[in-house]
């Protein structure tokens, strides 16, 4: 299973649209809840709700699906095509009977979790808390099963279906959101919540029997690859656990604070974690597979450039995005939220959270990709130690700035313990495999930074300083005016795009310069000499 260049280019690029589509619907849709709901009491059960559910699911999915690739390398090797489904099936039904006993134990337990997420809720809004835990329990067993065809589809190069899973999800929400959410309210919002998943399940099984997956009634807890993939599972699952441990956290402080903290949080977070969403899960999802294969056959070379190229493109994209959104934040929540029930005093709070939050997005996405070098080495254990040691830090810094920094306490705690674990990661890499480039990391860091730095500045001047005062001076309160805000804003984005990478190539930057290569190669096949 040989992965070129070219085709993880290509696959990153599909990834990158589809994942575009999906996030541009996600935006719709969380600005129709922000519109239905608001942040009030209902909405801050359901974000604690679904925190609950979905943090016990990402324990099973990144658990399980951090480990089914390597297995599924290893087993192909060793007992061909065969074996591969046979393995795979046998994997289904193990994860469709453990999430069945969690679903179990998580809807007993309701009340429990609905203080652990809520601890600080009124008795009203914990027993909603409660309902809509139970309501949204199935969620567990379909995530998982959604993980393991999801990394069917990875170690077949197969991305697409893949990808688009989200555009399916949020059709979902949104039609939802349209049509029935008036008369349903936040228990419709829950099932949808659910029915959204079960789509995205199907999605990919139909994807993965297109390409020959046939689901086997095998079932055994002692085929050995079935059991090595849940023994380095579970130091996984404790990992991903471990560092959801801060998101628990945060909004179990944020329950205590003023009614709509929680929320606002959720808000600024989602924002956050969007450039994720759309660039990073592409990357890591291609290189992960080819990148496991290299270090199961020992080139360790060959794996080390794939996780420099990784690391390197991670910081080109997500250090602009810092800049931006930190100079943006304000009209990213106004023209993402505020309408309806979303108040100006609910966009002004969620701006400044998203900024401290953003500082945390450099050092989330480059753990990414380090954590699938440890997965990819079959090292489940180093993850779990340096989870610990971001929860430690996040948590210490939770007590010490909540009472001063409200929810904004919260987010910087977040940026600064994923700093340190980025830091200490690099140092545990380097130790497992050797020099791993830091100097490489270095310059790149520098030279985007200078560049964001002055693309943030010309952002700031045209938008700011040039476009908002004269949309605000043309045009009255109104969709006339949110339409003509929105449009100015996507072209000082464009602005800022344009001088981003005409100040990396002035820096001399390897990948501006490729880049530059790639669209005169391009011209020329079009247009020919020019």
């Amino acid at each position: 299973m040989s992965v070129q260049p070219k085709t993880i280019a290509r696959s990153t690029m599909i990834i990158i649209i589809l994942s575009l589509i999906g996030k541009l619907m996600g935006f719709g849709r969380e600005s129709l809840v922000a519109a239905v709901f608001g942040a009030n009491m209902e909405k801050d059960a359901f974000v604690a709700a679904q925190s609950a559910t979905s943090t016990v699911s990402q324990y099973i999915v990144m658990g399980i699906s951090t480990v089914f690739i390597p297995g599924l390398q290893s087993v192909t090797n060793d007992r061909g095509e065969s074996g591969k489904l046979k393995y795979t099936s046998n994997i289904f039904f193990v994860v469709a009977l453990l999430t069945l006993l969690i679903m179990g134990l998580g809807t007993l337990g309701a009340p429990f979790l609905a203080k652990l997420v809520g601890p600080k809720f009124d008795p009203a809004t914990k027993a909603l808390t409660v309902e809509l835990i139970r309501l949204a329990m199935p969620v567990i067993i379909f995530s998982a099963l959604q993980g393991i065809f999801t990394g069917y589809l990875h170690f077949h190069n197969r991305f697409a279906a893949a990808a688009s899973v989200s555009i399916w999800l949020n059709s979902v929400y949104l039609s939802y959101l349209v049509f029935f959410a008036k008369d349903f309210g936040i228990y419709g919002l829950t099932v949808a919540s659910v029915l959204a998943v079960v789509v995205e399940f199907i999605v990919v099984y139909l994807a993965s029997h297109h390409i020959g997956f046939r689901l086997k009634p095998y079932f055994s807890f002692s085929d050995p690859y079935t059991r090595q993939t849940l023994i380095l599972a579970l130091p996984a699952i404790i990992t991903v656990s471990v560092n959801n441990i801060n998101t628990l956290v945060n909004r179990a402080l944020a329950s205590g604070l003023a009614t709509g903290s929680m929320s606002r949080l959720d808000y600024a977070n989602k924002l956050n974690v969007l450039i994720i969403g759309i660039f990073i899960t592409a990357i890591t999802s291609v290189i992960f597979p080819p990148m496991a294969k290299a270090f199961d056959e020992g080139d360790y070379d060959r794996g080390k450039r794939i996780m420099n190229g990784s690391i390197r493109s991670v910081l080109l994209i997500t250090i602009p995005s810092v800049v931006g959104l930190i100079i943006l934040a304000q009209p990213v929540v106004e023209l993402a939220f505020m309408r309806g029930a979303f108040t100006q005093a609910d966009a002004d709070a969620t701006a400044v959270c998203l900024r401290f939050y953003t500082l945390s997005l450099i050092a989330i996405s480059v753990t990414n990709v380090q954590n699938r070098v440890f997965y990819s080495l079959e090292d489940t254990k180093t993850p779990f130690y340096i989870g610990m040691v971001n929860v430690a830090c996040n948590v210490g810094l939770n007590l010490l700035l909540v009472s001063y920094m409200g929810i904004n306490g919260l987010a910087f705690s977040v940026s600064v313990a994923t700093t340190v674990v980025m830091l200490v990661s690099f140092y545990l890499i380097r130790k497992k495999i050797g020099n791993i480039g830091m100097t490489s990391y270095l310059k790149v860091f520098i030279k985007t930074g200078l560049a964001a730095l002055f693309m943030g500045l010309v952002v700031y001047l045209v938008y700011f300083m040039g476009l908002e005062p004269l949309v605000f001076s043309q045009f009255d309160p109104g969709k006339t005016q949110t339409l003509a805000r929105l449009l100015v804003f996507l072209l000082s984005i464009f602005i800022g795009v344009i001088v981003y990478g005409l100040a990396l190539y002035g820096l001399g930057l390897k990948e501006a310069k490729d880049i530059k290569i790639y669209l005169e190669r391009k011209l020329r096949a079009r247009f020919g000499t020019y």
